[in-house]
């Protein structure tokens, strides 16, 4: 991609240059998030995840096989 960074052409090129070095910094640290564990089970992607909000220590996730797990997220084990 050529870019064009003669300012008198484009005079708002180095403020979209900015907010493009800020999204990109800001997106760094969203990643940048320690891993905790993994829940090992599935065999295919995972689509969707779901927590009950009266029971904090399940999830369920579903994949793309069409398995549904319940997850015990202390122990990181299938419940069901």
């Amino acid at each position: 991609v050529r870019r064009n960074l003669n300012p008198e052409l484009h005079p708002f090129e180095r403020a979209i240059e900015y907010t493009r070095a800020l999204n990109a910094a800001k997106l760094g640290r969203v990643f940048a998030k320690p891993f905790i564990g993994a829940l090992s089970g599935h065999t295919d992607g995972i689509y969707c995840l779901a927590r009950n909000p009266k029971r904090l220590n399940s999830l369920v996730s579903g994949s793309a096989c069409g398995e549904v797990f319940l997850w015990d997220v202390p122990e990181r084990r299938a419940i069901y």
